[in-house]
């Protein structure tokens, strides 16, 4: 009789860290030498985001607008050079940063490095370009505001942060309208500039590629000389009660529930990601097994821990049916309590360890890939060797660990519950 292979751990190493060189300039460059399949991928991180804008909308328009004109580049030249080396450029902004990232082949890096830096340098931000990026921004919040889970989300965070923060706004159509041209300019004078700017170079790259960047970013100063405020250090005004938000016609309804989480410095932070995936980070775990599996209230739930800057926000997110509605809620704090209350098995501890390990050798294959891991820790405020940390606590957390903190983070909160869609029973805000 054949017998199963047997399950062995993960066996994963510590990853080696970016290397920092601070440029002349101040911009600052980290590097992650080695061969990989003559890729080069570069990312400009420009420190702001969401957090610094003086009007919604100001941060993602800057970055959007960047691949517009720049120089005596129109947009169309921009495409065309891309199309003709093969790269592929994303531009985006998140809470705490504005990125902009190019991958492309090793032997037309330099003239494509030529072209972001003149992206970045020297936007122009044509009017024209600008009202059709509005008009099919505005275009498309509002089909995404059809979707109820896009429109939980917002409700979520502004009852995270509360109204009057940052990143509590609820955009509305009327912000694209707001979006003018001076608007962008006054964003981009105040942060885009070299003493703001950190650099990521990863994949097929040597000591030519980074002497190259270094010449074309690291040398002289350009930007303004305005300055902003740092980003957001006061602690933001959770709103810890449910918001049902009607959506007419809705044939389901998004459920999101959570809280502010601890910061990444907390001792606990690493305990409290594994307990995380072990209550709706994967596909086998609490959550799924109890709301999809058993019940059959849902096709997906999730748990994350979400980065916002250097805090950290909690999230357990799902769609059903409407009439599913209160019966996941309940299910979802039965599993909280279950946690709080009885002790968590060796066996689960160790399937949820191996799982972690697992993701975490797909999330580093190669230097591409890690750079992300490293990006990300980066925009945490974390240092570099929080990713290893992080390793070496799951290696070692015990059922017991996590026991303690789920008591510690889940007993006698209060959390944040956002339904929208056409289950809302309390009609406490019209969407």
């Amino acid at each position: 009789m054949k017998q199963p292979p047997l399950i062995e751990s993960v066996i994963i190493e510590s990853m080696a860290l970016p290397e920092e060189t601070v440029m002349p300039n101040k911009s600052v460059l980290y590097t992650l030498q080695g061969s990989d399949k003559n890729i080069v991928r570069l990312e400009l991180l420009v420190k702001g985001g969401y957090a610094v804008q003086d009007i919604p909308l100001q941060a993602t328009f800057v970055n959007r607008m960047l691949r517009e004109g720049a120089g005596d580049l129109s947009s169309e030249e921009i495409s065309r050079r891309l199309d003709y080396y093969g790269a592929w450029i994303e531009s985006y902004s998140s809470q705490n940063c504005n990125h902009l990232t190019l991958y492309c082949l090793r032997k037309y890096f330099e003239p494509l490095l030529e072209l972001v830096v003149t992206m970045i340098t020297k936007p122009t931000f044509p009017e024209k370009n600008l009202d059709v990026v509005r008009r099919s921004g505005k275009a498309a919040f509002e089909v995404n505001s059809q979707k109820v889970d896009s429109v939980s989300q917002r409700h979520f965070e502004n009852m995270l942060w509360g109204e009057g923060h940052q990143l509590g706004h609820i955009v509305e159509a009327a912000d694209y309208d707001n979006i003018t041209r001076d608007s962008l300019l006054d964003y981009y004078k105040k942060v885009y500039k070299s003493s703001n700017l950190s650099v990521f170079l990863s994949g097929d790259i040597d000591e030519a590629a980074i002497n190259l960047v270094i010449s074309k970013l690291g040398v002289g100063e350009w930007g303004g000389d305005d300055c902003y405020n740092k980003l957001f250090v006061t602690p933001p005004a959770s709103l810890c009660v449910r918001r049902d938000v009607t959506m007419k016609d809705a044939m389901q309804s998004a459920v999101k529930i959570g809280f502010m989480a601890m910061d990444v410095a907390d001792p606990d932070f690493h305990i409290f990601r594994f307990l995380t995936v072990l209550l709706g980070g994967y596909f086998g775990s609490r959550l799924m097994s109890n709301i999809r599996e058993e019940n059959g209230y849902t096709y997906h739930i999730w748990a994350e821990v979400s980065a916002y800057g250097e805090r950290n926000a909690f999230m357990i997110s799902s769609e059903v049916a409407n009439e599913y509605v209160e019966p996941c809620i309940k299910e979802i704090y039965s599993e909280i309590d279950s946690l709080c209350n009885e002790p968590v098995t060796a066996a689960e501890v160790e399937h949820v360890r191996n799982y972690i390990l697992g993701e975490m050798c797909r999330e580093c294959e190669g230097l591409t890939a890690k750079s992300e891991v490293f990006v990300n820790t980066w925009l945490s405020g974390e240092p570099f060797a929080s990713a290893n940390d992080y390793l070496e606590a799951v290696k070692a957390i015990t059922p017991e660990d996590v026991s303690r903190v789920a008591k510690r983070c889940f007993s006698s909160r209060k959390m944040i519950e956002v339904v929208a869609g056409g289950a809302c029973k309390r009609l406490t805000f019209n969407d």
